[in-house]
């Protein structure tokens, strides 16, 4: 099984440093060695980056080389997990993926802000106030022997009052475009891990993805081997010797800088 790489474990701010045009293209040029196999194995060491271009990574694997397997040796998180969801996918014992929810620059407070981050604030103010009602019309009926339907009325003013502070500070425009940039990531996790042929029906491809996009609490989030496996494609190595490779995969990536993208050649000496 040929092996390919994409190892962007750099801290420089340059385009091959995460998933983007520039590393897209670098696939896209060779993509005609993809189809000298039937498989290859994909070695991903990835913080992420775009999710258009990790999209594009995988359907060049999936489309001229049949398929591919990812290994992930530490970590492939945000873009990096979307790019791996169109494959089967190894972690050695310690390695992690991470949530879909993108990540957008907020030019107000100039920082990386969750689009999840206002789609949930409007979602949970209306599971707060569905709440509201239904404990505040019993307890009143009990306490002012009225009828609900004269209590009703009162409670639901009363609540639509109290949240419209917080409802008028949301810009339904910028809500919007982060409603569809969640929603993005969402459509491109669906069509890759429905390509791989991996999973059993639409619900089980529209329930890992709606997991990886709205599930998480944070966007640094660890979702470690055991969890991953619950919902997605994880595999075990077929010996001892593949997790033993991992392994050291790992503490050499940790203890040094690289930056490799592109198919692996074994040059032997004469």
């Amino acid at each position: 099984m040929p092996v390919w790489l994409l190892v962007h474990n750099t801290y420089d701010n340059e385009p091959l440093s995460q998933l983007s045009p520039e590393v897209r293209d670098h696939f896209f040029r060779a993509r005609r060695q993809l189809a000298d196999c039937d498989k290859a194995l994909l070695i991903v060491d990835s913080p992420g980056g775009f999710a258009r271009c990790a999209y594009e990574i995988a359907s060049l694997f999936q489309r001229h080389c049949g398929g591919f397997t990812s290994a992930v040796p530490r970590y492939a998180k945000s873009a990096g997990t979307l790019l791996i969801l169109g494959s089967e996918i190894i972690m050695s014992d310690d390695a992690e993926i991470g949530p879909l929810d993108a990540q957008i620059w907020d030019f107000e407070r100039e920082e990386q802000s969750s689009a999840l981050n206002e789609v949930q604030a409007l979602e949970r103010l209306h599971a707060q106030a569905v709440t509201e009602v239904d404990e505040m019309v019993p307890l009143l009926v009990g306490r002012t022997n009225k009828k609900i339907e004269t209590i009703t009325p009162m409670v639901l003013d009363f609540v639509a009052k109290m949240k419209r502070p917080l409802l008028e500070k949301i810009d339904t425009v910028h809500y919007t475009q982060q409603s569809r940039t969640l929603k993005e990531a969402e459509d491109y996790a669906i069509r890759l891990l429905r390509r791989s042929g991996l999973y059993e029906g639409q619900n089980q491809v529209r329930n890992a993805a709606s997991r990886l996009v709205n599930r998480y609490s944070d966007h640094g989030f660890v979702i470690d081997k055991e969890e991953a496996s619950e919902f997605l494609r994880v595999v075990e190595p077929q010996s001892g010797e593949v997790t033993d490779a991992l392994s050291e995969l790992a503490d050499y990536l940790t203890d040094n800088t690289v930056l490799a993208i592109g198919r692996l050649h074994v040059q032997t000496t004469p």
